[in-house]
């Protein structure tokens, strides 16, 4: 098993197990902020560099929203994307297992499969067009569509 696919399936179980350790304190998700959004207003979860793995500070976002799917039974589609580095057959199954590392903690969250579609784009569609780190991590990205 390669380091990248061990750390995938590694951070894959520590989702599932943190999935069921939140606490609200009272506070409901959609009312938790990062950055100064609201939870449920976030729609793109960011990666760092080669990874699919999601980020702490992600974790209460995507919850907030499979508490909203789980609610109104609406549908969700994920988007994976890359930034430019890589070939395209690389960033095509990176902006993948990006998507299904999203998909993965909403079904862990209690969503149905059937409520999740996912695509990958890989370098295809960069939300900032620059060659440089800025522009790289705004493109590493997984984007959340209602």
């Amino acid at each position: 098993m390669k380091r990248r696919e061990l750390l995938g399936f590694m951070g894959a179980g520590a989702l599932l197990g943190l999935a069921g350790c939140s606490s609200t304190g009272g506070v409901g998700e959609d009312d938790f902020m990062i950055d100064g959004r609201r939870a449920l207003d976030i729609k793109t979860i960011h990666f760092d560099f080669d990874e699919y793995i999601i980020k702490p500070k992600y974790r209460r976002v995507l919850s907030a929203h499979a508490k909203k799917l789980n609610e109104t039974g609406a549908s969700i589609r994920i988007e994976g994307h890359c930034d430019e580095r890589g070939t395209r057959e690389y960033n095509i199954g990176l902006g993948e297992r990006r998507a299904n590392a999203v998909r993965n903690y909403l079904i862990a969250e209690g969503l149905s499969s059937s409520q999740i579609s996912t695509i990958s784009y890989g370098e295809e569609r960069p939300v900032d067009y620059a060659h440089n780190e800025s522009a790289w991590a705004k493109n590493r990205r997984a984007e959340l569509l209602y």
